[in-house]
């Protein structure tokens, strides 16, 4: 009888493991596709000099994986520009030397009921 109640218990702590590190790999790998998403933008639009259709096309991208993007353009003459949405862009940003990227993403672990948004901040120059 013991030994029915010790496979039973190995049988079931094996699968609730199993269960909790498949969640935590997938809230892993989204942060992780985050991460690479926005350096990814960070890097295009430093190497378009801040050109609006770039930007566009990023918070087209964001839009299309359910993340939020916003981005503050700053220029040499103290001008800042924040840009929420597609339609906020500016038909031009010259001047801008420098740009903050924000980028909001869901964070979900469901087998632990962990819902919460995270915001990556970094910095174009």
């Amino acid at each position: 009888m013991s030994q029915i109640v010790k496979a039973f218990l190995g049988i079931f702590l094996t699968l609730f493991m199993t269960a909790s590190a498949m969640g935590i790999l997938s809230a892993y790998l989204e942060v992780m596709n985050a991460q690479d998403m926005q350096a990814c933008f960070v890097d295009e639009m430093e190497n378009s000099d801040y050109n609006p259709g770039v930007i566009k096309e990023c918070m087209a991208l964001c839009e299309k994986e359910g993340y939020q993007l916003t981005v503050t353009l700053f220029s040499e003459n103290q001008v800042v520009t924040t840009i929420h949405s597609q339609a906020e862009v500016p038909a031009s940003a010259a001047g801008a030397d420098m740009a903050k990227v924000e980028l909001v993403f869901p964070f979900r672990v469901a087998f632990f009921g962990i819902r919460k948004e995270h915001k990556l901040v970094s910095y174009a120059r």
